[in-house]
C-alpha cells in the first residue's frame, strides 16, 4: 500500500507515523515517569519536614528530661509535702488563717507516688490566697493545685474562705 504512493505522500505518512509513534513514547514512557519523579520529590520534601519535625521533638524530649531530672533530684533533697506546705504558709504569712492541714494517704500509680494536703484558709484576702498558690507552684518546685474552693466571707465580704488540696508527684 505504501509502495502505491509517491514520495511526497510517503513523507507525510512517515511524518505522520513518526509524530504518533512520539505521542506514544510520550504518553506511555515520559509522561508516567515525570509525574513518578514529581510525586517522589513532593514526597521527599515531606518526609524531610517530618524529619526536622522530629529533630526539633527529639531535642524538647531532651530537654524535659533533663528538667525532669533536675525537679527528681530537688525533690529527692526535699521534706515531705505536709512541711514544705506547713512551711509556705509561715512565708507567706497565712499561718493564722490556717484553718486545718491534713494529709491524705498517698497513691502510687504508674510507678509514681502521689502525695496530697487538704488545706483549710478562712479570712483570707484575694491577694494572700494569689500570693500563696503562686508561691506553691512556683517556689516550692513540684506542687500543683489539685482543687480550689473559694467563698467570700458573709460577715465580710472582701474575705475568704478556701479550701484546697495541694499535690506533688515523685517516682515511687
Amino acid at each position: 500500500m505504501i509502495s502505491r504512493l509517491d514520495e511526497r505522500e510517503r513523507i507525510i505518512v512517515l511524518a505522520g507515523i513518526l509524530i504518533l509513534a512520539g505521542i506514544l513514547v510520550w504518553l506511555v514512557l515520559l509522561n508516567p515517569y515525570i509525574n513518578r519523579m514529581q510525586s517522589l520529590d513532593r514526597r521527599i520534601e515531606g518526609q524531610q519536614r517530618n524529619l526536622e519535625q522530629v529533630a526539633t521533638l527529639g531535642q524538647e524530649i531532651d530537654q524535659l528530661r533533663k528538667q525532669l531530672a533536675s525537679i527528681e533530684s530537688q525533690q529527692r533533697s526535699s521534706r515531705p509535702l505536709f512541711s514544705q506546705v506547713e512551711n509556705l504558709t509561715k512565708q507567706m504569712g497565712v499561718r493564722d488563717q490556717l484553718l486545718s492541714m491534713r494529709p491524705q494517704p498517698d497513691s502510687v500509680q504508674d510507678g509514681f507516688r502521689q502525695q496530697t494536703v487538704e488545706i483549710r484558709l478562712e479570712r483570707v484576702t484575694l491577694s494572700q490566697l494569689v500570693g500563696f498558690l503562686h508561691a506553691a507552684e512556683h517556689r516550692s518546685r513540684g506542687i500543683q493545685v489539685r482543687s480550689l474552693r473559694v467563698r467570700p466571707r458573709f460577715d465580710n465580704r472582701s474575705q475568704l474562705d478556701v479550701n484546697l488540696v495541694l499535690m506533688s508527684l515523685e517516682r515511687a
